[in-house]
């Protein structure tokens, strides 16, 4: 790698890391760099934070003419390249690498760049032997050791991306984006406690980065997952995904109203979002509306016909304006579609109960029980069934096993109706 390339490279990992601006302080940077026209650095930071924001062709515009101020560097080059990445453009972002390759192609970011077309086609496969390329040109590259690790990850192999982002960590220590890397590598292994761990130092070094927020707000549960959501939907505005999860998580707290008002935005700016149409039907669900939650449902199931929780959400609008034979319909539809959730067959039977049918109910719970033995609400309504039927020992045999069970129970309601069985 040239010399005028390795000074660059140092300078660019000086500047701010880009995830650290957020959408409100877009207008500083925006003023600092229409102040000083010809500072490169002004440019590149806000660039960067432009793209963090989503504001795609702005961060286009402010990275290009940054990029002619470094004609002949491939580092600067690279720069507006960033928002094709980020817009998982594939053949554009391999065009306009090999304007770098030509300008230096032994460097290490033209390898990394054509790498991460690549990533950006999820194609790691294809990255590997240019990251290779490029960390034999420059063992502790940054932009190709971050490179290396989201490529492992999208292969899921933990080992080799947690030491490729380790290494990046080394080479840029301010940097958050490797910390986000491996929270993400973390989560998707099921280690949760390390997860955090890394998002919350990647929170620390970027505190107003969406992408870190967003995955924050997939870790944490109540209201702090709240939280982390409205700063990742603040600093990146009309992200409908984002939307859709805060919606979730206002839901998830008891936030009816708000929820059901984040999911019709995130619907208002994409008509065709599934998760948002079928959230706000589990939102108007929640708060009686159950007209129009019965619409958005139905809307949602067009959207995405195999999914669980929109049929199942529909089964309760169905039982609750007393379309019996419906909602058993799609209670045993939702069953179908995810055979992992006990909760909808669990839901049949207790609704078969209330409909004094303990034949059907028996049968919705032995096909739970028969899958999730340990069920500790099906359980319950076993003992419910077998107490109505005056078969004390084996009514009492299934409360006990719903007191040591898996579930939320009301363990009194239970333990009550332990009591009020002979000899209990």
């Amino acid at each position: 790698m040239r010399l005028a390339s390795v000074l660059t490279v140092t300078l660019v990992l000086a500047l701010p890391v880009a995830a650290s601006a957020q959408e409100s302080l877009l207008p500083s940077l925006r003023a600092a760099a229409r102040s000083a026209p010809r500072d490169y650095d002004a440019q590149v930071a806000l660039g960067r934070a432009l793209i963090e924001a989503a504001h795609y062709r702005e961060a286009s515009t402010t990275l290009t003419r940054a990029a002619r101020m470094r004609r002949d560097d491939p580092v600067a080059q690279y720069e507006p390249i960033r928002v094709l990445f980020a817009q998982r453009d594939h053949r554009r972002a391999r065009a306009a690498c090999r304007a770098i390759i030509r300008v230096d192609r032994d460097s290490a970011i033209a390898h990394v760049c054509t790498a991460r077309a690549f990533l950006a086609w999820s194609r790691a496969g294809r990255a590997f032997e240019e990251l290779e390329a490029a960390l034999a040109a420059s063992p502790n590259d940054y932009e190709a050791l971050l490179a290396l690790g989201e490529a492992h990850r999208l292969r899921a192999a933990v080992a080799e991306s947690e030491s490729a982002y380790r290494r990046a960590i080394a080479a840029n220590p301010s940097a958050s984006d490797p910390h986000l890397g491996l929270g993400e590598l973390y989560a998707a292994a099921h280690r949760d406690a390390d997860a955090l761990a890394e998002l919350r130092r990647a929170h620390e070094l970027a505190p107003d980065d969406p992408d870190v927020d967003y995955q924050l707000g997939q870790v944490l549960e109540g209201a702090e997952a709240v939280t982390h959501l409205q700063e990742a939907v603040a600093n990146r505005p009309g992200w409908t995904l984002a939307m859709a999860e805060l919606g979730d998580a206002l839901l998830a707290t008891d936030q009816a109203d708000a929820a059901a008002a984040m999911f019709r935005q995130a619907i208002t700016a994409d008509s065709h979002l599934a998760h948002a149409r079928a959230g706000l039907g589990r939102a108007l669900l929640a708060s009686g509306n159950l007209q129009e939650a019965e619409a958005s449902l139905n809307q949602a199931l067009e959207l995405v016909p195999n999914d669980a929780d929109s049929a199942a959400a529909l089964a309760a609008v169905y039982e609750r304006t007393d379309r019996v034979e419906e909602a058993y319909a799609q209670y045993r539809r939702a069953a179908d579609l995810d055979p992992r959730n006990p909760a909808p067959l669990t839901d049949a039977a207790r609704l078969a109960i209330q409909q004094q049918r303990p034949v059907l109910a028996v049968g919705f719970l032995q096909r739970v029980l028969g899958v999730h033995a340990n069920h500790a609400p099906a359980l319950t309504l076993m003992g419910d069934v077998m107490r109505a039927r005056n078969q004390t020992a084996q009514a009492r045999d299934f409360y006990q096993r719903a007191l040591n069970g898996t579930g939320t129970i009301d363990r009194a309601a239970v333990q009550a109706s332990l009591r009020s069985l002979t000899g209990g």
